[in-house]
């Protein structure tokens, strides 16, 4: 008995060597912890791997997470900075180190020599066999940095060989996590015409209640047609920072109707991320990453593997009263899950609703769902009238009559309107307009016009379902931009409004805005976009034929704004650089398009300095000579609307 149980342990340890030789390394020889996950939400694109964070902080030994050779070596001024690529033939995998502050030993020297020859601070991107740079497990390969883009951390990204990324967490890089993701809210969303949630022709949501690790729908739901569920899910780590998860499946009656599981994905495959991620309910405020529990057409990524289009919708069809559950896993294996009630039957539109009841209605708002738009209406008295579903009569602008599928309850009223060319012109209900001219978009593309010359292009296959469309002037007599301290932005032309707004396109959308009344420089002209609030934000133009134009992926609203205000440079400190060396520390800020980092100048006399920026903190550096004398610095640096701010300071 003795020698089988020490035999027994004996296998144990030597099972826990061969687990320990071969299991890879982290990267860093520190407390692990996450600032960001695998795949999460990136508005348009995914996360291609993990930030880890460093202690807000540079300068920590980076190590190979097992035995490889280094592949591709970049220095570039923004993107990934410094970064190594390590092929682990052992593991078929490659790595990614990115942000690092430098590189050690041979690579390192290798990168000052090529860089000295270029002269240049970044430029490089290089590919190595495996005799060039081999590594061992645990060697250190760099120093972790912020170089390129965002706050001192390691990107920390796994690829396969061909350069797909992969969840580190597929091998064995799982942080320790004792803190469980969260549902916030559930999304049920009309997929058929009409189809009908708890006696309502719009979307639906509701907040989860959870109680722990387990939620419960606020109310049952009952549903005519057919439908498709988003989930609003957020995981964290307790130190601010907020992830997505590794897993989520929807269960009816305990049986899986749809599972995503967030393992793979290529670079090829970031444009689908809209049909993963919900964009416009993901950045509202307490709704977590929203996530489509349903295939759209056109999506292809792994997450959904072995699940066709459109699977994951709820038809009334399919099933009768069930239990509708929801199952989510973050990285570290924690599992959440809640439950509701959902109930199907099939409603029926055949009673006719007066039309003289409409006329006590004030129609004042339109929802686009993704079969049909909803004409919403208010009753204008205090009366209110009971439930009644049916079809009403409506008019298109040739006066022809068609039935509708109608809701009326209390002091509201809902018609849907399909998607068809006939109602482009507007619907009305005897002599009242309940639905103004929007222009029929389908997958074929078209360029939706305005009277006043703006112009929206819809790209061919740039929409997975019909849209009404409108581009119109919604604000003749905009405000300017900036205020007194800063200065101010002269609008050039009306707030042009995109609908719908509650749509994600497939494709960009391209707008044009004709600038009115402008006789100036166009260089001074930006496409500004125009916030609930009434803020400004450049998103960036082109010049074509005198007109200006941008990109959306999304409806919103745009104006013109002259930018002639430049940018305000301040002088901060002296400082020491880890590249540089010795610097004077500027901060630049602008009102307009943007600083133009890279047009930064600064002389003393007729002598040039050399000169740096990280548009993440908003600085310029100036390198300063060894000798120490005080020098009279003129710094130059122009906006990308062509405007240049001067400063002159003495500095030693």
């Amino acid at each position: 008995m003795k020698k089988k149980l020490f035999f027994l342990l004996l296998l144990i340890l030597i099972g826990n060597l061969v687990n320990a030789e071969t299991k890879p390394l982290w990267p860093l020889d520190i407390e692990i912890s996450q600032s960001s996950s695998y795949a999460e939400f990136r508005g348009f694109r995914f996360h291609a791997g993990i930030d880890l964070r460093t202690k807000r902080t540079t300068g920590f030994p980076v190590r190979a997470i097992a035995d490889g050779f280094i592949s591709r070596m970049k220095v570039q001024y923004r993107g990934y900075g410094y970064a190594l690529y390590i092929d682990h033939p052992t593991l078929q995998r490659r790595v990614v180190y990115g942000h690092l502050q430098d590189f050690s030993g041979a690579p390192g020297e290798y990168a000052r020599k090529k860089l000295k020859k270029i002269g240049q601070r970044y430029g490089i991107d290089d590919f190595f066999g495996p005799d060039k740079f081999p590594v061992k497990k645990g060697q250190v390969i760099a120093l972790s940095g912020e170089t390129g883009s965002g706050p001192p951390h390691l990107h920390f990204e796994v690829r396969t060989l061909s350069d797909e990324p992969i969840a580190p967490a597929l091998l064995g890089f799982r942080p320790e996590d004792k803190i469980f993701p969260r549902f916030y809210r559930f999304y049920l969303e009309p997929y058929s015409f009409p189809c009908e949630i708890n006696g309502s022709f719009l979307p639906y949501n509701t907040t989860i209640k959870m109680k722990k690790h387990d939620g419960l729908l606020s109310e049952p739901i009952e549903l005519s047609g057919i439908a498709g569920v988003k989930i609003g899910v957020l995981d964290r780590n307790g130190v601010g920072n907020v992830y997505g998860v590794e897993e989520i499946s929807l269960k009816i009656d305990g049986k899986v109707l749809f599972e995503r599981k967030f393992h793979k994905f290529s670079y090829a495959q970031n444009s689908q991320c809209s049909l993963v991620y919900d964009y416009i309910k993901s950045n509202q405020k307490n709704t977590g990453y929203v996530v489509n529990m349903f295939k759209l057409p056109g999506e292809t990524l792994p997450f959904s593997q072995g699940f066709s289009p459109w699977s994951g919708l709820i038809s009334d069809a399919a099933i009768e009263n069930s239990v509708i559950s929801l199952v989510a896993r973050d990285f570290g294996r924690n599992r959440i899950g809640f439950t509701g009630e959902i109930s199907c039957v099939k409603h029926s539109y055949d009673e006719v609703i007066p039309v003289d009841m409409a006329e006590n209605f004030s129609f004042n708002r339109i929802v686009s769902a993704p079969k049909y738009l909803v004409a919403q209406g208010q009753m204008k008295s205090k009366a209110s009238v009971p439930f009644k579903r049916g079809k009403i009569a409506c008019l298109d602008a040739n006066g022809k009559s068609e039935y509708l599928p109608a809701i009326v309850s209390g002091k509201n009223i809902e018609i849907a309107i399909p998607f068809s060319a006939k109602w482009e012109n507007g619907v009305w209900i005897n002599n009242q307009r309940i639905m103004p001219s929007a222009q029929l978009v389908t997958q074929q593309g078209r360029k939706v016009s305005s009277e006043e010359g703006g112009v929206a292009e819809f790209a061919k296959s740039g929409l997975i379902l019909p849209v009404f469309a409108r581009f119109y002037r919604s604000n003749l007599a905009p405000g300017k931009g900036g205020n007194s301290k800063t200065g101010f932005l002269q609008p050039f032309s009306a707030i042009w409004k995109l609908e719908p707004e509650e749509v994600v396109f497939a494709d960009d959308v391209k707008l044009r805005i004709q600038p009115a009344g402008y006789n100036g420089n166009l260089q001074k002209l930006g496409i500004y976009s125009v916030s609930e609030s009434g803020r400004y934000r450049h998103v960036g133009e082109k010049v074509e034929k005198g007109q200006l134009v941008a990109t959306t992926r999304t409806g919103g609203s745009w104006l013109i704004l002259e930018d002639k205000v430049a940018p305000v440079i301040k002088y901060q400190r002296r400082s020491k650089d880890y590249h540089l060396g010795k610097v004077w520390v500027f901060r630049v800020s602008d009102l307009g398009e943007g600083v133009n980092y890279l047009s930064a100048s600064a002389v003393a006399g007729k002598k040039k300095f050399e000169v740096y920026s990280d548009p993440d903190k908003a600085e310029i550096y100036v390198v300063r000579p060894a000798d120490g004398k005080t020098r009279k610095i003129e710094l130059a640096v122009e906006d990308y609307a062509g405007n240049i701010a001067k400063i002159s300071k003495n500095l030693n």
